[in-house]
């Protein structure tokens, strides 16, 4: 255990990788770093993963998200924390809260074409009817009949969705969703061109002339591996306002490279994700900490990688055994300094619709799952399990499969639970990791035993932390479903009084942590390093984490 906990304080962190993303502003830009060419109209930016698709309806990582912002242009734009216009320069909300009305500006694709109210309407179907793994529908089910579009119980044209005209759009919602401004302007709700989608079928995204955009910038190239290459767009509404005429995107996966490029001047921006380079920087009047609204977990599948595995990751003990042998805090200490151990699903950072923060009156610290590691309390968990199970010891258990994200640090981090297992409790684990794609690709579709994986929140509001859960949803592959919590967070969302939809959250947050096969880790905070030359990109705890449409240099 000391052996393990020892070696993290050694190891590269890499950028945690969450699906979806809100909002800081500074003067820096990048997943990693950027640098300018002598004309100060170029911005070189280093990601550590590539984006996954240009397709919005794949990719919700806050690398892709990243991307899509400067290609894609949706309803409305989040700017420096602020919700902006996008697309529709203007919308009225009815006095129920349930119709918001969209006016269009004269805006084109980067082919010429005009964008339209149907391209939206169409978008919106295509997303709720595509049949693929990787499902993302459940991020726009708000929209009246959405959920039962996506479940075949009902015909798309029920959708709560219509082109009035070609430059009006109304939508229609289930219920009165507070945080509906800000997930209008989040990845999920980016256009896309239909016509297309149906051109190029699956391949559409995948490359740079496989993709028409109607945002600040135009995908030229795209060199998988290596970069992607974004020209300023002359036909953009808000051109004057873009300020650089090329953001190429390089994929830098070595963090001593990635510092090496700052300290020499040739990146003006640094995400510190090497734990040991923090200090080094923290007293730097250009280091910052920044909010990511970031939580990592541990997810088990009860479907399993067998039938036999899907018993023990259905148990519930066996679940409690796991997290109960993990010292979190100790954990947090010595691979994430900058972050924060957490037992709860909801970042207490989140606004909570009374105009303050969840964490202002919402607390499950070491109630359900602890900080410290409870080695006793680990083996009756384990010892009750085997007796459910009808095993004599977790000795005669099969090895599980845990599979995680490549890259040193995942390594070294899920080898800390594998060895913890194993020595607290005679579990065996076998580590597998996956370049990112096929990581989600096998987290929505194929079969597993135990995950490494995380979130981050599309929109400010609670609800993005807990409709991931609702298994009717395309995230939650888990073969959970919780049909009192879908009940509860459904009725939660009808409530006019948001005390009392956030005291249903409260419940809804406790059945996830004492019925959902889900074991807390910790949640995220982000720091950085910024040289003044670079200005006006926001770093966003919502939508895409690093917006550099409106960078510029002094």
């Amino acid at each position: 255990m000391k052996k393990i906990v020892s070696a993290m304080l050694a190891v590269a962190m890499s950028l945690t990788l969450l699906a979806g993303c809100g909002t800081k502003t500074t003067s820096g830009s990048s997943a990693a770093g950027s640098s300018a060419d002598a004309s100060g109209n170029t911005l070189k930016v280093a990601l550590k993963t590539e984006p996954i698709s240009m397709d919005p309806h794949v990719g919700n990582d806050s690398n892709t998200s990243t991307a899509l912002s400067l290609a894609l242009e949706g309803l409305l734009n989040v700017v420096n924390g602020e919700v902006q216009p996008g697309m529709a320069e203007k919308y009225e909300v009815s006095d129920d809260g349930l119709v918001y009305t969209f006016h269009l500006r004269d805006a084109k694709w980067q082919d010429g074409k005009a964008v339209t109210a149907q391209d939206f309407v169409d978008t919106y179907v295509r997303m709720l009817t595509r049949q693929d793994a990787m499902d993302l529908a459940y991020l726009i089910f708000p929209i009246k009949n959405a959920a039962a579009v996506n479940e075949g119980t009902k015909d798309a044209a029920e959708l709560g969705c219509r082109a009035v005209d070609e430059k009006t759009l109304e939508i229609t919602l289930e219920a009165a969703y507070p945080f509906m401004v800000t997930l209008f302007a989040s990845s999920a709700m980016l256009p896309m061109r239909c016509d297309l989608v149906e051109k190029f079928g699956t391949a559409y995204g995948s490359e740079a002339d496989k993709f028409v955009g109607n945002g600040p910038y135009i995908l030229k190239k795209w060199s998988h591996s290596d970069r992607m290459e974004f020209e300023k767009n002359p036909d953009y509404w808000n051109a004057q306002a873009i300020k650089l005429e090329k953001i190429t995107l390089l994929l830098v996966s070595d963090d001593n490279t990635m510092k090496n490029m700052y300290d020499t001047g040739e990146i003006y921006f640094m995400d510190l994700t090497d734990p040991a380079m923090v200090p080094s920087y923290e007293k730097d009047p250009n280091f910052s900490y920044y909010v990511s609204g970031g939580v990592t977990f541990i997810v088990l599948s009860h479907k399993g990688s067998s039938a036999e595995t899907a018993k023990i990751t259905s148990n519930r003990n066996f679940l409690m055994a796991l997290s109960s042998s993990i010292d979190r805090e100790a954990l947090v200490k010595a691979m994430f300094p900058t972050y924060q151990p957490f037992t709860g699903v909801i970042n207490p950072g989140i606004a909570d619709g009374m105009g303050g923060k969840w964490g202002d009156n919402y607390d499950v610290t070491d109630q359900y799952h602890k900080l410290k590691a409870d080695p006793e309390a680990a083996k009756k968990y384990i010892a009750a399990a085997c007796k459910e199970l009808g095993y004599a010891s977790p000795a005669d258990m099969p090895a599980f499969d845990f599979f995680t994200t490549s890259g040193e640090q995942q390594r070294t981090l899920c080898e800390y639970f594998q060895n913890t297992w194993l020595e607290t409790l005679g579990i065996k684990a076998n580590l597998r990791q996956l370049e990112f794609a096929q990581y989600y690709e096998n987290l929505y579709g194929a079969p597993y035993d135990i995950a490494r994986t995380g979130w981050g929140p599309d929109y400010d509001d609670p609800f993005t932390y807990l409709d991931m859960w609702d298994s009717r949803g395309g995230w939650n592959k888990t073969g959970w479903v919780g049909e009192n919590y879908y009940t509860l967070i459904t009725k939660a969302n009808q409530q006019k009084d948001p005390k009392a939809r956030d005291d249903m959250f409260f419940e809804a947050e406790k059945i996830l942590l004492t019925e959902a096969p889900i074991i807390p880790l910790y949640m995220s905070r982000g720091a950085c390093v910024v040289n003044p030359a670079l200005k006006n990109v926001s770093i966003n705890t919502f939508g895409a984490r690093f917006d550099f449409r409106y960078a510029s240099f002094s």
